[in-house]
């Protein structure tokens, strides 16, 4: 019986980590929104995806989904959370907006495979660079449709002019998200 309650209290007390890191990463990725170096047809540099990456990394699949839709729902419902302080529905159906929700499929497939592998940096930085190339290339094709452009144009304004940056980033994440995996049980909780 004190093996059941203290595994129940165990599993608790990483969902309740897992909220808490949820709610920290949702709010990060908004103050990450306001730190943006502006581009051509109106994609800035910013540190969103790099918060992005390291929630679906560090949460998993689940959580990092979660915190996700959190943010994007704030975000929708019209507080300024996106790029610039930009907030609304109407930022969706925008050039930019297929960056916003690619958050979600990167959360779900860098998630799921960040649960999937050992947390080595190596692994974790090829997990986040492949997120960052899933934002990167459905970004491109909304922006290609969206701003009535050229996809060839699009990857070249909204694709080539990151990958550089994103490369850094997922070494950051790797870094940060196997440092974080030491320091804190996520162990048994989806």
């Amino acid at each position: 019986m004190s093996d059941m309650i203290e595994n129940e209290y165990k599993d608790n007390s990483v969902k309740i980590k897992k909220m808490v890191f949820a709610a920290l990463f949702a709010a990060l990725i908004a103050v990450g929104a306001y730190l943006r170096i502006p581009l051509p047809f109106g994609v800035p540099i910013t540190l969103q995806t790099f918060f992005v990456l390291l929630a679906a990394v560090t949460l998993g699949k689940n959580w990092g989904t979660v915190c996700i839709i959190v943010y994007l729902l704030v975000g929708f419902i019209g507080f300024p959370v996106f790029a610039g302080g930009a907030g609304g529905l109407g930022i969706l159906l925008g050039p930019t907006g297929g960056y916003l929700y690619s958050f979600i499929v990167v959360a779900l497939v860098v998630g799921y495979l960040s649960e999937k592998t050992k947390k080595e940096p190596r692994n974790l930085f090829l997990i986040a660079f492949l997120g960052s190339l899933l934002i990167l290339g459905i970004g491109a094709l909304h922006l290609a449709f969206f701003a009535k452009i050229s996809l060839y144009t699009a990857v070249k304004a909204g694709f080539v002019p990151f990958v550089l940056g994103d490369l850094i980033k997922s070494i950051a994440v790797a870094l940060i998200a196997a440092t974080v995996y030491k320091k804190v049980n996520f162990k048994n909780v989806s």
